[in-house]
């Protein structure tokens, strides 16, 4: 989110591998959150269906995003107008308000956080998309291995800009913007979506890969080399513990805002953490 450098692997055995299929319309998923856990003997850790009577976040788990100097984070407004309860799903809004751009976001930050061995999935959907709109699902480390962006490693597990019917998921690291064989790439796709229905945005996070699915079907997968030189080409910052941002931005990479095309808005259904298997 913070830089919009993507990746390029070129031929390289951490090569990410994008699938050309296009990947079909997700469905609601608490509806069947249950079931499918039980298929697959999953080890839930946290579970969040924002089933709750006040429009505030769950303080336990959540807070309001404050806005701060990074272009995702300008127009926050740490406000219950713009990131709120309703009817089981939090609603994420932006909008021009009095004048002034508000956006809406909340994150686990020193509250709750996942390392390694750790499947995070968020089941969202884009209501009203505008130009300028740029919503976003994302980690980043609660206490960074590697000092600064991108060194630190961040973790994108959904991007949207715009009105595209594509989403981005993205790794960021100094190895990723510094050393690969040509530089960050640029744009870092998934195939086409039905970009207005639910979608299952996951990413599981071990000591040899993160792999990135999209109603679970992998999307691309980023492997750890296992450098003897790790220390100084800093390839995998991921062994450490994450927190979750779920935001909706305007402006920055997303590019101009159309202030006659909003509000706009993005509403998670939920947020669910599962262990991986040893196998």
């Amino acid at each position: 989110m913070q830089m919009k450098a993507q990746l390029f692997f070129g031929a390289l055995a951490y090569s990410l591998s994008l699938l050309s299929t296009e990947v079909q319309a997700g469905t609601p998923a608490c509806t069947s959150l249950k079931e499918r856990s039980a298929e697959r003997n999953e080890v839930v850790v946290f579970s969040e269906d924002f089933d709750q009577k006040s429009r505030i976040p769950d303080s336990e788990y959540w807070s309001f995003i404050p806005a701060g100097a990074p272009a995702w984070q300008k127009h926050m407004s740490e406000s219950v107008g713009e990131a709120s309860v309703k009817k089981g799903k939090l609603i994420l809004r932006a909008r021009k308000k009095d004048g002034i751009y508000r956006c809406g976001g909340i994150w686990s930050l020193g509250k709750i956080a996942f390392g390694p061995g750790h499947r995070i999935e968020v089941g969202a959907r884009f209501g009203r998309l505008a130009p300028g709109a740029w919503p976003g699902i994302w980690l980043m480390p609660e206490k960074p291995i590697y000092p600064e962006w991108p060194a630190c490693g961040e973790i994108d597990i959904m991007e949207h800009l715009n009105c595209d019917d594509f989403v981005y998921q993205t790794v960021h690291s100094h190895f990723i913007h510094h050393h690969t064989a040509a530089g960050p790439s640029g744009d870092q796709r998934t195939p086409k979506i039905d970009i207005k229905a639910f979608h299952r945005y996951a990413v599981e996070i071990s000591d040899d890969a993160l792999v990135f699915y999209i109603d679970d079907v992998e999307t691309f997968r980023h492997m750890n080399l296992h450098l003897p030189d790790e220390r100084q080409r800093m390839q995998w910052p991921f062994k450490t513990r994450y927190y979750l941002i779920l935001n909706l931005a305007l402006g920055g990479w997303a590019g101009e805002i159309e202030d006659a095309e909003l509000p706009v808005e993005m509403e998670v259904d939920y947020v669910r953490v599962t262990k991986l298997s040893e196998e």
